[in-house]
């Protein structure tokens, strides 16, 4: 896609799963590539390789959930490439629990990361693109073209609640909502903000639930996932590269005509 080449893109957790897979395939149409991760060792060997690629990319360790570290990945962004084009929400915690077992601990740890943790790196991002747009269009209120792409990554939990990680579905349902609050706040200045919700992607993260849910069951490992696509209409698990391909086409021009819309990429698990 030439219309993200040069297309400078943050993506934060590019060190393993759908943001390594998201962050890969910008690298590989052109696009310069932030590596926000909370992992230093992570951030540092995925931008060695993103750079392998013949892009330019930039490891920045970091924790989403502290705002003050948002501040300062914008501005040494910023200060490297003079200006952020796409920000890709990706970092993300999931674990169960069980709904009388919950205490005000856990749900404050994942809705710090799901949760606030995608509003400030969105909001601090918006800042920025917002003051890279011409004056002129922010007077007229519209443009024939985007200024900016925001992508938020949801998931298929946060469509309908879970009785076994209630606060992992309210994390990512406040994404949904973050997403098309955010699309409304940003219109007028032609930043689109869209969301996807992947269902059963094969990621270290599935594999930590498979783990958990086959110990739960007592049942060899491996064979709840099994289970778990048999549910799925398709009969099949998705990948991170056809989750990284729908960022693409959102981020693309292919998507300047949409904007505050949450995306299934789930293999009709969820038809809405």
């Amino acid at each position: 896609m030439d219309s993200l080449k040069d297309k400078v893109a943050i993506v934060t957790g590019a060190g393993q799963g759908i943001g390594f897979a998201i962050g890969e395939r910008f690298a590989r149409e052109g696009a310069h590539v932030v590596v926000a991760e909370i992992q230093a060792d992570k951030a540092q060997a995925t931008t060695q390789y993103f750079s392998s690629l013949g892009t330019e990319a930039l490891a920045i360790p970091m924790d989403v959930g502290e705002p003050a570290q948002i501040d300062m990945m914008v501005k040494t962004v910023v200060q490297k490439f003079g200006r952020i084009d796409i920000l890709v929400n990706n970092a993300g915690v999931s674990e169960k629990a069980d709904f009388f077992e919950m205490t005000p601990e856990r749900w404050d740890w994942m809705q710090r990361i799901n949760q606030r943790g995608v509003f400030f790196c969105l909001q601090t991002v918006a800042r920025q693109m917002v003051a890279q747009i011409p004056e002129a269009v922010k007077t007229a209120g519209f443009a024939d073209h985007s200024y900016g792409k925001i992508i938020n990554m949801s998931s298929i939990a946060g469509r309908h609640g879970r009785a076994d990680a209630l606060h992992y579905s309210v994390s990512k349902a406040a994404v949904i909502t973050i997403t098309q609050g955010a699309a409304m706040a940003l219109a007028p200045y032609n930043i689109n903000v869209n969301a996807i919700c992947p269902s059963v992607i094969r990621t270290p993260m599935w594999e930590e639930i498979d783990r958990i849910q086959s110990e739960t069951l007592q049942i060899p490992q491996g064979e709840w996932y099994k289970r778990r696509v048999k549910r799925i209409p398709l009969q099949r698990g998705g990948t991170v590269e056809q989750i990284a391909a729908t960022v693409m086409f959102l981020c693309s021009e292919a998507g300047d005509y949409i904007t505050g819309q949450t995306y299934n990429v789930d293999g009709g698990s969820e038809m809405n």
